[in-house]
This record gives C-alpha cells, structure tokens and sequence, in this order.
C-alpha cells in the first residue's frame, strides 16, 4: 500500500473537508472507510472520477465566472468585453447545474437513501441545497436575460450579478464539500 493509499487515522477520517461542514460525525462511517486520500486509487478511481469530474467542472466553471466578474470589477476589462464573455458562460454554467441537480434528485439520492437510511437526513441537507440553488440560479438567469439587452454599461446590474455570482459560488462550495463526503465513499464502496 503507497503513502497515497493509506488509510487515514480515524480521528482525519472523520473531519470533513468543508470547515463549515453540516455533517454529522456519525453520517461518516463510510468516508471513514473510504477516506479522500483513497478516492482516486487504482482499487477506486473507476467507481469515483466520473462524480469528482463533474464537480470539477462545475468548479472550474464557477472559477471562470467569478475570475470574469473580478477583471470586470477591477476595470481590467470593458463592460463589452465582460458581455460577451460572461453571457453564454452563464448560461451553460446554469444548464448544467440544473441537469445535474435532476438527476441528482431523482435518480441517485433516493437510490443511495435506499442503500443507507441512516443517511436520510444527510441527503435532505443536500435536496435543500438544492432548492436554494435553483432559486439563486433562476435569478442568476434573469440578471444574465438584462445583461443580454443592456448594451450600455450598467454598473448596478453589474453589482448584481456579482453579488449573486459570489452567492452562488459560497453555497457551491459548501454543498459539493458536503456532497462529496456522502456520496464519494457510497460509489467507491459499493
């Protein structure tokens, strides 16, 4: 077994990542036995990359967001400019959040509440997360429907959709942190 695979000691195992984690201690008894040093092992990886890819993504894509909005922000870049980057990117930013969170939803949560019903009340943290999300969400896809017809520069919607950005960007954090913790180990594990 590599320094890579080894097992953490259980008092590490049991800290989530997010330091403002909303887990419970005892909702980690299979993040104890999979801890996130394993998750991308040889004995895993082909169980767990295809969920941490896709948080990836949504990760990076709310970096590129956030990196937009700051050079707009900054003045390093003209409200032009921050148009037409920023407009499609948010977009398909929102499209692929929602097709996640649906599937998410409908298919994989209520399976996993199926195989570990102890974790119930860890999976409803996550359903309202995911209420709150689309909430944010849908006002994030208003603001970017007035950036698309406002052509002149509006600093105050700029604000907005800054503000909302860095909202969404907070509870992304938290809620993938979390998720990752509770579902990580189930897809490795089983």
């Amino acid at each position: 077994m590599t320094a890579f695979t080894q097992k953490l000691n259980p008092q590490e195992a049991l800290s989530p990542r997010h330091p403002n984690s909303r887990l419970q201690a005892d909702w980690l008894f299979l993040y104890d036995k999979l801890p996130p040093a394993q998750w991308f092992s040889a004995e895993y990886v082909y169980k767990t990359s295809g969920w941490l890819n896709i948080h990836a993504d949504i990760r990076k894509r709310q970096h590129i967001l956030t990196q937009i909005s700051d050079a707009y922000h900054s003045g390093s870049i003209e409200w032009s400019e921050y148009r037409v980057q920023l407009l499609p990117r948010i977009n398909q930013y929102i499209m692929k959040l929602h097709h996640h969170h649906n599937i998410e939803d409908q298919a994989y949560f209520p399976s996993f509440i199926r195989m570990y019903p102890q974790l119930k009340s860890g999976f409803e943290i996550l359903d309202r997360d995911h209420i709150h999300l689309d909430a944010i969400l849908n006002e994030l896809q208003v603001l970017n429907g007035k950036l698309a017809i406002s052509e002149a520069e509006d600093k105050a919607l700029g604000e907005q959709l800054h503000k909302t950005l860095i909202d969404v960007s907070n509870l992304l954090s938290q809620h993938l942190t979390d998720e990752e913790d509770l579902v990580i180990p189930i897809l490795g594990l089983n």
